[in-house]
C-alpha cells in the first residue's frame, strides 16, 4: 500500500502530510482488509476436492509429517485453516510456517527449506501440494517434489 501511494498515485492522500501519518493510514487499511478477508473466509472458504482426505490419510500415518507453509500472515491464515481444515485437524500439523515466520516469501524457497529443517527431513523426500506457480517455484527451489491443485472456474 505504501508503494501504491508513493509510486502509482505519486502522492499521499490530501489529508496525509507526513510519512508517519501515511504509515498509520496504511496500517489501518491493512487491519480493515484483514478483518474483511477473515469474514469472507468464514462465510465462503472450502477446501479443494480431495485435499482433506489426503491430509487425513497423511496425518494418520505415523511415518509422514504434515505441515502448512503459507506466505500469508498468521492473522489471515489461522482463520482460513480453522475454517477449511477445522481447528482439531490444524492442531495435528507437525509444522506450520507463515509469512510472518520467514524473511523471504514465495517464490523464494526459504519457507519450504525451513519446514524441512524443522522436521529434520531431507527436502528430496518432501512432497508439496500447491495451488500456484509461485508456490511451485518455491517448492522446486527447495529441492522438493510438487503437486499442483487446480479447480476449473468454468461450468
Amino acid at each position: 500500500m505504501m508503494y501504491h501511494f508513493k509510486e502509482t498515485l505519486g502522492a499521499f492522500p490530501e489529508e496525509i502530510t507526513t510519512e508517519d501519518e501515511l504509515k498509520v493510514l496504511v496500517d489501518s487499511l491493512q487491519a480493515n482488509k484483514t478483518e474483511l478477508y477473515k469474514a469472507l473466509v468464514a462465510e465462503k472458504a472450502t477446501p479443494r476436492p480431495g485435499v482433506i482426505e489426503l491430509m487425513d490419510e497423511a496425518i494418520a500415518a505415523p511415518d509422514i509429517a504434515v505441515g502448512v507453509c503459507s506466505a500469508s500472515t498468521k492473522a489471515a491464515v489461522t482463520r482460513v485453516l480453522d475454517t477449511v481444515l477445522g481447528e482439531e485437524r490444524r492442531m495435528k500439523l507437525d509444522v506450520t510456517l507463515l509469512g510472518d515466520d520467514v524473511a523471504k516469501l514465495k517464490p523464494d524457497p526459504l519457507i519450504y527449506s525451513t519446514a524441512a529443517e524443522r522436521l529434520d527431513i531431507d527436502p528430496a523426500r518432501c512432497v508439496v501440494v500447491e495451488d500456484s506457480v509461485v508456490g511451485l517455484k518455491a517448492a522446486k527451489g527447495a529441492g522438493m517434489k510438487c503437486l499442483i491443485t487446480y479447480v476449473s472456474t468454468s461450468s
